[in-house]
């Protein structure tokens, strides 16, 4: 996930809401600063859908899905998507496509678009694996 970077310019709120509270400590501590975050950065921000913006090859990955210390092992990322509530559903390219110029070495999954399974359904991600281009979707657990 790229950083982002959060800019104050003269004690101004920062483009996206996200505000700053600066005090010289009055003798106790050096400069404080109080950072109040916006919605879309507050910790409290549910995960959910963002626009897909796939990349020159045809793969997208949600960004706010957390770095696992770069791990094949899928066991943090289920434990992580249990934890959001989320159920997840996840498609082979091959499921849908009688042929795709992947299947003859080409690297990419452009013209592959895989649609989701219903209306409460959002992209985590469109990615490679050892058995080919793999789309997967999410929705909020539905309780019964």
């Amino acid at each position: 996930m790229p950083e982002e970077k959060i800019v104050f310019v003269n004690d101004k709120p920062a483009d996206c809401g996200c505000t700053l509270a600066f005090s010289d400590g009055h003798g106790q501590y050096s400069n404080v600063y109080r950072i109040t975050p916006c919605a879309a950065h507050s910790a409290d921000k549910p995960f959910g859908p963002v626009e897909v913006k796939r990349d020159k090859d045809g793969w997208w990955c949600h960004p706010d899905i957390p770095d696992f210390g770069g791990t094949e092992d899928p066991a943090p990322f289920k434990t992580w998507a249990a934890e959001q509530g989320l159920e997840l559903k996840t498609e082979d390219m091959d499921t849908g496509l009688a042929f795709h110029p992947y299947w003859d070495g080409e690297a990419h999954c452009n013209g592959w678009d895989p649609q989701s399974p219903g209306p409460e359904w959002f992209l985590m991600g469109i990615f490679d694996t050892e058995d080919g281009p793999h789309v997967q979707w999410a929705r909020r657990e539905v309780k019964p």
